[in-house]
């Protein structure tokens, strides 16, 4: 083999190595960052909860949103910034971007970061800090950060054993009209992975014993929760953001779809494109019977299944030409949006680390705000 070809194959080699090891640090630096950030986090919380006791309830919320807000650019300074992730909006996207208002963000289900894309989506329509997501009990159980995505108006369910007075006990408190939100819930309820059969073949199953369409990229969709939110909030929200989506990458040279990229891949930079479609539908349009909306959920699915064969399709050049066919726009954040937060929390933690009573007080925070917090949930019986 000549000598040149021998170090360019040298230097493609290490060239790799080296991408590699930038990712894990990444990936790693990240990680820390984010979770180790929450007692900080946490103390910062506190103390406008301490100033805030005798202000009306709306204003505390005020506050404690520009705080969510601080701390979820902060992830996307590392899920979209630091990866050079490339956002594609289609549908009534950039329509929205104009918009400040209440909505109910129904989102298709396929990966552990799927809550992320309401964080692009909501930044880039200036309502970060509204999110507030209908979630699953067991995330009760993440140290300082399950107690706050309560306070925050986040709402715990649990699976089979769904208590609709405690949800609506949860949007009873998100009707002030001083409290701008957005409340995001995935109907299908659990994540949508091509690698685990089982769970999509039972909600097949499940259509065909209820004379349902079967969906080909989307579980059945659950409507307790959804209608509840309907039901409760409809004078409250001004419209419905169905949002789509589709990651690149997700489907192999075989045309064969797999698992859409999880939180480590992310992080690691293994999808270079997000592909998402907003269609906003008001909620003058949106049923309120149950019933009805039961059928008008399920067939708003048959509709994502539809715009999901686009991006799933096993015809490489109709992947290829989706942006182009369906009238994608790129749609960046640019730096400071998410540095300006990055150097916020990075003014903090230094003083916290390098002192003896900033170490102290971050280990209090950690272990009695958690046990703190366990405790207040089990108090309350929050789902």
């Amino acid at each position: 083999m000549p000598v040149v070809q021998m170090m360019e194959r040298y230097f493609k080699v290490l060239e790799a190595h080296v991408d590699l090891f930038l990712k894990s640090v990444r990936y790693a630096l990240g990680s820390v960052i984010m979770f180790g950030m929450a007692p900080e986090y946490f103390g910062l919380w506190l103390v406008w909860r301490g100033v805030s006791m005798m202000l009306p309830g709306w204003m505390f919320q005020w506050g404690d949103d520009k705080l969510y807000s601080l701390y979820q650019r902060l992830v996307l300074f590392f899920f979209e910034t630091c990866t050079r992730l490339e956002v594609v909006l289609y549908g009534d996207a950039y329509d929205v971007l104009k918009k400040r208002e209440s909505v109910l963000y129904l989102g298709n289900h396929q990966s552990t970061v799927d809550w992320i894309i309401a964080d692009m989506v909501s930044l880039r329509c200036g309502s970060l800090g509204h999110l507030r997501y209908v979630m699953k009990d067991t995330l009760q159980l993440i140290p300082l950060y399950g107690f706050y995505f309560h306070v925050h108006g986040c709402i715990y369910v649990k699976r089979g054993k769904f208590s609709q007075q405690k949800m609506i006990a949860s949007l009873d408190y998100l009707k002030n009209p001083k409290i701008p939100t957005w409340l995001v819930v995935f109907p299908e309820g659990t994540r949508y992975y091509p690698g685990h059969p089982k769970v999509i073949e039972k909600s097949e199953q499940y259509a065909r014993d209820n004379n349902l369409q079967v969906l080909k990229h989307h579980l059945v969709p659950k409507t307790r929760g959804t209608w509840l939110v309907t039901e409760h909030l409809h004078e409250k929200i001004d419209a419905i953001y169905d949002v789509s989506a589709f990651y690149e990458g997700s489907v192999n040279e075989e045309g064969i779809r797999g698992n859409a990229p999880q939180l480590i891949g992310m992080l690691m930079g293994k999808c270079k494109k997000i592909h998402i479609h907003i269609r906003r539908i008001p909620m003058s349009e949106v049923p309120k019977e149950e019933e009805q909306l039961r059928v008008w959920l399920h067939n708003l699915y048959i509709e994502k299944d539809a715009l999901a064969e686009n991006f799933f399709s096993k015809d490489k050049e109709a992947r290829a030409s989706v942006q182009t066919r369906l009238g994608g726009r790129p749609h960046s954040l640019g730096l400071w949006p998410t540095l300006s937060s990055f150097l916020v929390f990075t003014a903090i933690t230094v003083p916290v680390l390098c002192t003896k009573i900033g170490r102290q007080l971050y280990l209090q925070l950690l272990v009695y705000g958690t046990l703190g917090g366990y405790g207040w949930l089990a108090l309350r019986s929050v789902c």
